[in-house]
């Protein structure tokens, strides 16, 4: 796992080298950072959510993943009271509780179970969509917009993705291969844009970031991390006559010990927040990631 780890981040880390690169070079405006985060969190996003979905149902697997729908919820409902009690700033607040689940947990996630972990995962995914556009969305822009919330298209896609998966049908071939092809970009897109944002960082904010970016770091990958193993080897205890309970369990633990999510700093950019912080979040927490998420995992199967 340790292995798959550094690969995927060392890919991401090119990526984002790429985004880099071009903003010095072309020196990208603001104006087209927004436009980058719009596509990316309001058009691909939603389509690598119903590429997930686009499977044929099963009525084992759809009770494993309310299964796992539920115990995210709570592990999310930890992580925010985490975030919320640490700090006063909403960027520090998000950096804490919402994780790169997708990008990095996917190829993680891939690699230890295969695509039943993958499926899994989706009631992961669920949670954190719907959280990340409710409440994330909220501490953000600093109010609740009840029509914004039902008619953004994150949400729309899961709710059509999960009836999708209940229906008898899947999506014909000329729809799906499209759907494909667009949410695969997601991971791409998400790193150039970080890459961009990084152009923007001068030398003498890293002092006064230091000590920021160490407190989320920490709060990301040891507390929360031993907050969860807590909760998920309670669970474990509880339900131990679930179909494939510890594969459900990691699947979770995995998911909620990725690097800070990469929909952040499209907030960041979207609402005026500080997006070169957020950058550096995203970039340091997931630099750690190599070390904490391995070295949590062998505790998990330990106590597991």
């Amino acid at each position: 796992m340790y292995t798959l780890v550094m690969k995927q981040l060392a890919t991401m880390s090119l990526i984002a080298l790429g985004g880099f690169i071009f903003a010095k070079c072309f020196k990208v405006e603001e104006s087209q950072q927004k436009f980058l985060s719009r596509l990316l969190l309001y058009f691909i996003n939603p389509f690598m959510i119903v590429k997930s979905f686009n499977l044929e149902f099963d009525a084992d697997k759809f009770l494993q993943l309310g299964f796992v729908v539920v115990i995210a919820l709570v592990i999310h409902l930890v992580m925010i009271l985490t975030g919320f009690f640490s700090s006063k700033e909403q960027v520090d607040r998000l950096a804490v509780c919402f994780t790169n689940c997708g990008f990095i947990g996917i190829p993680l996630i891939s690699g230890v179970f295969g695509n039943t972990g993958v499926f899994y995962l989706m009631g992961y995914l669920v949670v954190f969509n719907v959280l990340i556009w409710t409440y994330g969305y909220y501490i953000m822009s600093g109010s609740i917009n009840l029509k914004k919330i039902v008619t953004n298209p994150n949400i729309i896609a899961i709710v059509f993705g999960i009836a999708l998966f209940c229906s008898p049908w899947t999506l014909p071939e000329f729809i799906a291969r499209p759907v494909t092809m667009i949410g695969d970009t997601n991971t791409a897109v998400s790193m150039l844009l970080i890459g961009i944002l990084l152009a923007n960082f001068k030398p003498a904010d890293g002092k006064l970031y230091a000590l920021k970016i160490a407190k989320v770091s920490f709060l990301r990958h040891v507390v929360c991390a031993l907050l969860n193993i807590a909760i998920l080897f309670l669970v474990s205890k509880l339900f131990p006559g679930m179909s494939d309970c510890r594969t459900l369990l990691f699947v979770i633990l995995i998911c909620s010990m990725c690097p800070s999510a990469t929909t952040i700093p499209g907030f960041a950019v979207l609402f005026n927040r500080d997006e070169t912080y957020a950058s550096l979040i995203i970039s340091f927490t997931s630099i750690l990631c190599m070390f904490f998420l391995p070295a949590f995992v062998a505790l998990a199967e330990h106590l597991m």
